[in-house]
């Protein structure tokens, strides 16, 4: 049976999770089972060693950061995400509004534009993380915080676009 990712690093499953808390679990475990501890063992412990790290590496990168938390939280309670089927009309018309503003600035060249932009959506995504902490560990609200991921999800790709479009302005 496979070991959830928390229990990995004896946490507690919530979406509210100390990073000092994370590094501190994660540094423990990889340093048990580093495969440099295990390079004169036999063959099965060396690849057991290594799959172990691997899953370490893996663990602490999904929990790390707080938008692949919350998926994995919401995949271990068995809801699925990543289908855009769950975004309002209203997120959509939104997103497309932001999109023609991103294009609009890329257009004539307006940095301050894409700042402005950049922290508006960044602002959007400041909220979203802390409705998912409300919904996914005080309501227990999984559809609620599904949307909340779909959301964010459109907002980082959004975010990555605004950065991209920043950087070919300065070159």
């Amino acid at each position: 049976m496979q070991t959830s990712y928390f229990a990995l690093f004896q946490l507690e499953p919530r979406f509210a999770l100390g990073i000092g808390d994370l590094e501190t679990a994660y540094r423990t475990v990889a340093s048990r089972v580093h495969p440099d501890r295990f390079a004169q063992a036999e063959a099965s412990s060396q690849r057991w060693a290594l799959e172990s790290a691997t899953t370490a590496n893996e663990a602490y990168h999904t929990l790390r950061k707080p938008l692949t938390r919350a998926r994995y939280l919401l995949e271990m309670r068995g809801v699925e995400t990543g289908r855009a089927s769950t975004l309002s009309p209203a997120m959509l018309m939104e997103q497309m509004d932001l999109r023609e503003s991103l294009e609009d600035a890329r257009e004539s060249r307006n940095v301050r534009a894409l700042d402005a932009l950049a922290a508006l959506v960044k602002s959007r995504a400041a909220v979203l993380k802390g409705l998912l902490e409300i919904q996914i560990d005080t309501h227990r609200d999984d559809t609620g915080a599904a949307r909340s991921v779909e959301e964010w999800l459109y907002i980082e790709k959004l975010i990555t676009n605004i950065e991209n479009a920043r950087a070919l302005l300065e070159d």
